[in-house]
């Protein structure tokens, strides 16, 4: 991520890097976002989370320095609406595919792209007074949430007073840095290999969204099929997944060496040294 961008501001926080998002991203900031989520592929093994933080104010053109027409381009609305929508649906996908849990902050009234966002990510903390506006269901159009509701549909993971957001988002930063981060980053692997086995009907929220195409392979429902034959395919599917994640635990979890430590410190009744811990103390006391 060492990357210069124009309009995406980056800031890097304790374990976690904060992304600043306006509530209207314009295309650049989303082809921005794109870029950066995808070079967290790589070479960001110590994160534990990150954050996607919307209703940030655009700098001022004074601030912005000579780049043109750079502030005329970032207006909220700015190019063509299908561009837009493009750019939004490919900065969603490589938000979901970012190893770490991603965090979404909604402060204001968010625009659909800035919403098709949100609901890529892992965890939601949205402030009562802010708005999102949902994916349209079949033969729905796109609804506008306040938060509140938005928490109530499982479109948010937490609601809170705009004036308690800040201190509200940090609890739950202390909480996820106190963690490992590699196991973070594997309880959300399995999360996603579940969902590549899980049957649409089984799906509660956007499920084209949430999983690779062509990743579910059981049989797929057809138009004669009872209640019956129903249950029985979502049920092997939900065996299916279930087999996937306890093969992927006992291969890749257990074997770990954070996960002996965290069973060690549990044992010795101490705080656990995770391993990137372990590693960046080394690195500083060889500088």
């Amino acid at each position: 991520m060492q990357q210069a961008y124009r309009a995406l501001r980056i800031l890097a926080e304790a374990q976690t890097v904060r992304m600043m998002l306006t509530a209207e991203p314009c295309a650049l900031l989303l082809d921005e976002l794109a870029s950066a989520c995808a070079a967290l592929q790589n070479g960001s093994a110590g994160l534990t989370c990150v954050i996607l933080d919307f209703g940030v104010v655009p700098p001022p053109a004074e601030q912005v320095g000579s780049l043109g027409g750079l502030v005329a381009d970032c207006r909220p609305g700015s190019g063509a609406a299908t561009k837009l929508r493009n750019a939004a649906e490919r900065a969603a996908a490589l938000v979901r595919a970012v190893p770490q849990p991603v965090l979404a902050v909604v402060r204001a009234a968010l625009s659909e792209e800035a919403s098709l966002l949100v609901q890529a990510a892992d965890l939601v903390l949205i402030a009562r007074e802010a708005t999102l506006i949902a994916a349209p269901a079949a033969a729905r159009k796109a609804e506008r949430l306040p938060g509140e509701q938005a928490v109530r549909l499982g479109l948010a993971t937490w609601c809170t007073p705009a004036r308690q957001l800040d201190r509200r988002l940090e609890e739950v930063l202390t909480l996820l840095r106190r963690s490992s981060a590699l196991a973070l980053r594997q309880a959300k692997a399995a999360v996603r290999l579940a969902l590549r086995w899980l049957p649409p009907s089984s799906l509660s929220v956007s499920p084209g969204g949430e999983r690779e195409p062509g990743s579910f392979s059981l049989p797929l429902p057809t138009e004669d099929e009872d209640e019956s034959a129903r249950q029985l395919r979502e049920s092997r599917a939900r065996l299916e997944a279930l087999r996937r994640v306890n093969t992927f635990y006992l291969s890749e979890v257990s074997c770990s060496e954070d996960a002996q430590e965290g069973l060690q410190a549990f044992l010795e009744k101490r705080a656990p040294r995770w391993q990137q811990q372990q590693r960046e103390q080394r690195e500083r006391e060889r500088a």
